[in-house]
């Protein structure tokens, strides 16, 4: 029915399912004049970050993990966006 025009565009919508999930990262920006440390919990691994002011920070967690600024942790899945602000003791959710 389709014949050889199909394959192409298979391939296409392939590709864009795996590169699609890209953009769907727990996203941390310091929204302060001071850095601060972030850390991502992920229960066997942590990896943690020195934050800039401005800088922003980009991690995975298609299950969820832990966010952790100033000793406290926050819970986050894939497409949150977290903002550290003056004054907060932990991040703030932006989405």
């Amino acid at each position: 029915m389709f014949g050889s025009k199909a394959t192409p565009l298979v391939v296409a919508g392939a590709l864009f399912m795996v590169t699609a999930p890209a953009h769907a990262l727990v996203k941390v920006t310091n929204e302060t004049d001071a850095t601060h440390s972030v850390t991502f919990d992920h229960g066997v691994e942590e990896n943690r970050h020195e934050l800039a002011p401005g800088d922003m920070v980009e991690e995975a967690c298609p299950t969820g993990c832990g966010v952790r600024f100033a000793g406290h942790d926050f819970t986050a899945v894939d497409g949150n966006e977290l903002a550290i602000e003056e004054g907060a003791t932990r991040p703030t959710l932006k989405n």
